[in-house]
């Protein structure tokens, strides 16, 4: 009996070890992390600028009016202040008047007028514009070359249009960080994102939405927009935990953030959340009703068993396409929503290659990709599919896409390559797509 005994306390105090054993790499980097959080700057007091955005566009407007010629400022500041409202509140007329407003301001000053140009390059931004937006851009590098925040924004933009080589040359000639780095470190972290460095990626961003989050002078929304992208490179990562409290971080700063509830949409029906997936997604599409957020909405709506309300939305979707959709800002959603959904399959791939002529990054291929195959067009599938992949990005649907399309064509080893690859970035990167990911490895 004593010897059983003292076998057993042998197996219990092994079988302890081998627990500490294997819980040591996870016990460090929770030290790590936690060690990190404790080198970043504390959050400022959050400046609910938005109350006043109604008020203070008021004041500009009328000043405006007041001066009807010889007053650059007045159209500037008015210009900056319906961009600012249109991030908040998605209404796209708030875009086409800072259009306006920049214009007016040009022609009354037309050199110098720094501030101008750069509303005028958001608008186009904001339009999808990205070509128009960087030759903006490039002319006020020539004004000062010396300008590094211009290099930076040249080089966000050359990620939007698919230069890859060239946003890698500029932030290889960026003089090295400095505290406080925002911008520099938002564009690198990006880049790290799409070429294949997603912890990287995300390590740098960490950083800088905490050096975001401590300038109290910061609108409330651009610092929810920190928190808002640090929980979708969370969830590209597998931390949906995270990913979570991030975007409800986002709306504690900024209360109705479209974008946070978007993604906190996504992120529930991934993981087989509905009610919560729908709560989320209807409080996005009150404010703006993206093809994206409505989808997840029918989706959720479908999975509860409310038939009639994902008809509906269904029908409100086509809607958007017909007469909501006029600065083709949507374009990329719609597709995305028409080619998952296979519906419409014909004009998702045809306002897949619409967007394409916007801008030609990874995403858009991904996009091009998915719709041509629901359209049975399986050679653009691949060829689009190789570009969307060029950089291996660490993204659990392009590599998805791919593994389908691989699988299409007969080529057993890709397929079960990215399948692989795709549930080990995040094994609920989507409600659907992830267990079939596993159904097909299963097969192969």
């Amino acid at each position: 009996m004593k010897i059983r005994a003292t076998k057993a306390v042998t197996w219990i105090v092994a079988a302890l070890a081998l627990a500490a054993i294997a819980l040591w790499p996870t016990f460090v980097k929770q030290r790590e992390n936690a060690a990190r959080a404790a080198s970043f700057p504390a959050p400022a007091p959050v400046n609910a600028d938005y109350l006043l955005r109604d008020r203070t566009i008021a004041f500009w407007e009328g000043m405006v009016r007041k001066h009807l010629s010889d007053d650059m400022l007045s159209p500037r500041q008015l210009a900056m202040q319906y961009l600012q409202r249109y991030r908040e509140r998605g209404d796209i007329d708030d875009v086409l008047r800072a259009r306006s407003m920049a214009g007016r301001s040009l022609r009354e000053q037309p050199r110098g007028n720094i501030g101008a140009d750069v509303a005028l390059a958001s608008v186009e931004v904001t339009l999808h514009q990205f070509k128009a937006a960087l030759a903006e851009t490039k002319q006020l590098e020539r004004i000062d070359p010396t300008e590094i925040q211009m290099r930076i924004r040249e080089a966000s933009l050359d990620l939007e249009l698919g230069d890859y080589a060239n946003a890698q040359r500029i932030i290889a000639h960026l003089p090295p960080r400095k505290s406080f780095d925002i911008a520099r470190d938002t564009l690198v972290a990006r880049y790290d994102e799409l070429t294949g460095r997603l912890a990287e990626a995300r390590e740098i961003f960490e950083r800088t939405t905490a050096e975001q989050n401590s300038i109290l002078d910061t609108p409330a929304q651009q610092r929810a927009w920190f928190f808002f992208r640090s929980g979708e490179i969370a969830f590209e990562a597998g931390d949906n935990d995270t990913a979570l409290d991030d975007e409800d971080q986002a709306l504690a700063i900024f209360p109705n953030y479209a974008d946070a509830n978007r993604l906190k949409a996504r992120f529930d029906c991934a993981l087989k959340r509905w009610t919560e997936c729908r709560d989320a997604a209807a409080a996005s599409a009150t404010v703006v009703p993206y093809p994206e957020t409505l989808g997840y909405e029918e989706d959720a709506d479908r999975a509860l068993g409310a038939t009639a309300e994902a008809d509906r939305i269904a029908d409100l979707i086509r809607t958007i396409e017909k007469i909501g959709n006029a600065q083709h800002i949507s374009d990329r959603l719609l597709a995305i929503y028409y080619a998952e959904h296979r519906i419409h399959t014909a004009d998702a791939f045809a306002i897949a290659r619409r967007e394409l002529r916007a801008r030609d990054d990874i995403f858009t291929e991904d996009t091009l990709a998915w719709a041509a195959a629901a359209d049975g067009r399986w050679n653009e599938a691949r060829v689009a599919a190789g570009k969307a992949l060029r950089f291996d990005t660490e993204n659990s649907l392009l590599q998805y896409h791919a593994g389908i399309i691989a699988l299409h064509f007969g080529d057993r080893e890709e397929a079960k390559r990215r399948f692989q690859k795709a549930l080990s970035l995040n094994p609920s990167f989507h409600p659907f797509y992830a267990d079939d990911a596993r159904a097909q490895l299963a097969r192969l």
